[in-house]
């Protein structure tokens, strides 16, 4: 079912390696722990976007460094940002040490793309052998209800940084 503005969004564990400078320094890889949605976004504002994978094509080169070259703009409005992917915690981790944003965005694991599946935004890529992953997707939400959900099939559109910006309040 699709998940439209002024939903809750479903409350799933996400996986993640808090960030250390011993991981940023490569001397560490990290342990997995993990959070409730619930539990760790209630009363706040998040920016969720979703990716296919790490270090993917569109998702490394254009997606993610957009929220990043913004994010001083993001947190201006009082949005934190996350990324969440379908990869596992250490490659999550790697991605935000290649990315250089240390702890000022939590890189997280939707494992089997359980929380992106409750709202259709999961797909199956088995020709690149990825299996099914999360969708290329933005999430707002206040206090863990929907602000707005832009999902993109093709091109980087709806779940762009720009497109983004001009939902936050």
């Amino acid at each position: 079912m699709p998940i439209k503005q002024g939903d809750t969004i479903p409350d799933t564990t996400f996986n993640y390696i808090p960030w250390s400078k011993d991981i940023q320094d490569g001397k560490a890889s990290g342990s997995p722990t993990s959070f409730k949605a619930h539990e760790l976004w209630k009363g706040k504002k998040v920016v969720i976007v979703s990716i296919p994978g790490a270090f993917t094509p569109v998702c490394h080169m254009s997606h993610i460094p957009g929220f990043i070259s913004k994010l001083s703009d993001i947190k201006a409005k009082g949005y934190e940002v996350v990324i969440i992917a379908a990869n596992d915690p250490f490659v999550m981790s790697a991605w935000r040490v290649n990315m250089e944003v240390e702890d000022k965005i939590l890189f997280a694991t939707d494992a089997n793309a359980e929380f992106s599946k409750q709202f259709g935004a999961s797909v199956d890529i088995p020709e690149n052998g990825f299996g099914v992953r999360t969708a290329r997707y933005a999430l707002v939400i206040n206090d863990l209800k929907v602000e707005y959900f832009g999902k993109d099939d093709g091109d980087l559109k709806d779940s762009s940084v720009e497109a983004v910006l001009l939902q936050l309040k």
